[in-house]
């Protein structure tokens, strides 16, 4: 989660299936404009699920409706979330390893 600017953000593992889960929700979703910039302010700024070994390989980051991840190429490929379905699908996940607070917050924020 991509929530603290000078302290550690809070993290929650996936389980084998909800990963699969998630590759499959992904597959589903349809190309977004390549124009746009995700939200750098300060707050929560979406959730980025780290790959590989240890959580150090490519990333896939869902905020804002959109999910940026790596294309074939290596060049960001961007899908549209609709309703940030795929992002509250996620944070539904962390719910029992994350602090309540930040649940709250978080959904305050995709409320919006």
């Amino acid at each position: 989660m991509d929530l603290y600017s000078g302290r550690p953000n809070p993290r929650f593992p996936l389980e084998p299936a909800t990963a699969g889960e998630l590759a499959h929700r992904i597959g589903a979703l349809t190309p977004a404009p390549a124009s746009g910039r995700p939200d750098v302010g300060l707050g929560y700024r979406g959730l980025r699920v780290l790959t590989g070994p240890h959580g150090t390989g490519a990333g896939v980051v869902v905020s804002g409706g959109v999910v940026t991840l790596p294309g074939p190429d290596g060049t960001p490929r961007r899908l549209r979330d609709p309703g940030r379905a795929l992002e509250r699908w996620l944070l539904a996940r962390g719910v029992g390893h994350l602090d309540p607070a930040v649940v709250a917050t978080v959904r305050r924020e995709l409320a919006r």
